[in-house]
């Protein structure tokens, strides 16, 4: 029980629950007391992929900001997704130029979507 409560004060943990099918970036509106200005990230429950995880922690580290991470998607599947227009800056790494929610095959700018977040804060419009 020791090793629980010694973990347990390494993080604080807080969660969103949505009462409909809103999608992810609908939990992206955080207070302030909650990342208390440092860095959190965001998840979707059943996708937490470790070697995923200290990517994103690496590249934030090394650059700053927000860190997405992005998954391929077939084409046909773009419509359930909110999907990222990339500009390649190096290996394994995009500066995400645009956000498209749920669009067509046609309108999709990618077959990437942004799935997990690293961020250090967050801009509400």
């Amino acid at each position: 029980m020791g090793l629980v409560r010694e973990i347990s004060d390494l993080v604080d943990i807080h969660y969103v629950r949505q009462k409909g099918a809103q999608g992810p970036g609908a939990c992206g509106v955080v207070r302030p007391e909650v990342h208390r200005g440092g860095a959190f990230r965001g998840a979707v429950g059943g996708r937490c992929d470790v070697p995923c995880l200290q990517q994103m922690l690496e590249v934030y580290q090394r650059c700053g900001g927000t860190v997405l991470g992005v998954q391929e998607v077939r084409a046909e599947d773009t419509g359930k997704y909110g999907m990222v227009r990339p500009e390649h800056m190096g290996p394994g790494l995009y500066l995400v130029k645009d956000l498209v929610e749920k669009p067509g095959p046609k309108e999709a700018p990618s077959t990437s979507k942004g799935t997990k977040t690293i961020a250090s804060s967050i801009i509400v419009r």
